[in-house]
């Protein structure tokens, strides 16, 4: 059965969802989330009429093997949409430090986001229930660090396991104080609440990609412009990793990947990777404002930075 056919799972758990004690976690995580607008004043506007392919680079990092299609299998989508925007902040870092060599092998692996996000942020308020929320994924890069798809002591995450995710999300490693010595070596630095299309593309043009969580659906067809139409409800996260504001259509990129190499089809721009369509700026405010979507930064900040894009 093709990936197009198979009916994908979700995972997103809106703040204001669920249970009273899940809405104070998230008010009492969210404290410490300032707004884009307040901790990157600096790229304010910097994106305005620009093109930033932040894809590019996690190609140029990895190669051939920069987009492998890990498909989600369970409600985990919230680790998978913190995966890809952590792994483009360690490959927009390191190109612009001009070391290749410092770059790991591996993916980050999104059973351990799972777990940190929902255990040691969300305190298991979700219970045995599936999926996230993006607050949590954002306060455990920071306070728990990334662990990457390789061997461990006692676990080995070289390839994706829904189970492991499953029983990860519930109750954790029996290990987990030996991995968390591990990750430690690993934290996102910052992280900011982005609640506008202006900021998430200005954040992207300088390098800090955006995870993003919202109850937005699209078709699965391509138009001639590589946009998908808005339809439908997903309680879904993905991430934004390219800006597109120079083109008629001003948008971004999303990257859906964890559903499959081929659930959308349809033209293409940019040389975009499989599994990702753009997103129109209406499009982009509507999901944004649903406040749960957040710049990735490994500074202590979002410094403006010049990148130059036409190389790519």
């Amino acid at each position: 059965m093709s990936d197009a056919i198979q009916q994908p799972p979700f995972g997103w758990v809106p703040p204001d969802e669920r249970t009273y004690t899940v809405n104070k976690e998230v008010e009492r995580v969210m404290q410490d989330m300032p707004l884009l607008s307040a901790a990157g004043t600096d790229i304010a506007g910097t994106g305005a009429g620009q093109i930033a392919l932040l894809y590019k680079m996690l190609e140029k990092a990895y190669g051939e093997k920069a987009y492998p299609i890990l498909r989600q299998l369970i409600g985990d989508c919230v680790s998978f949409g913190w995966m890809k925007g952590v792994a483009l902040t360690m490959a927009v870092d390191i190109f612009l430090k001009g070391d290749a060599e410092e770059f790991p092998e591996k993916m980050p692996a999104t059973e351990w986001i799972y777990f940190t996000s929902r255990v040691l942020v969300g305190k298991g308020r979700l219970g045995r229930g599936d999926g996230s929320v993006g607050a949590w994924a954002a306060q455990a890069v920071k306070d728990h660090g990334i662990l990457f798809r390789q061997p461990y002591d006692g676990v080995d995450l070289t390839s994706y396991s829904g189970d492991r995710a499953k029983d990860w999300g519930y109750r954790g490693p029996s290990n987990a104080d030996a991995l968390e010595q591990i990750a430690d070596e690993h934290p996102i630095q910052q992280t900011a609440l982005v609640n506008t299309y202006e900021q998430a593309r200005d954040a992207i043009f300088n390098g800090y990609p955006v995870p993003v969580c919202s109850n937005q659906g699209f078709t699965a067809k391509r138009d001639n412009d590589g946009f998908c139409r808005p339809s439908g409800s997903w309680s879904h996260c993905m991430c934004f990793i390219a800006a597109d504001d120079s083109f008629g259509r001003p948008g971004l990129l999303c990257d859906n990947s964890s559903w499959g190499a081929t659930y959308f089809s349809g033209p293409k721009r940019h040389e975009q990777p499989d599994g990702t369509f753009w997103v129109d700026a209406d499009t982009c405010n509507k999901m944004l404002r649903q406040n749960d979507s957040f710049a990735v930064s490994g500074f202590k900040g979002f410094p403006k930075r010049n990148i130059d894009w036409s190389i790519w």
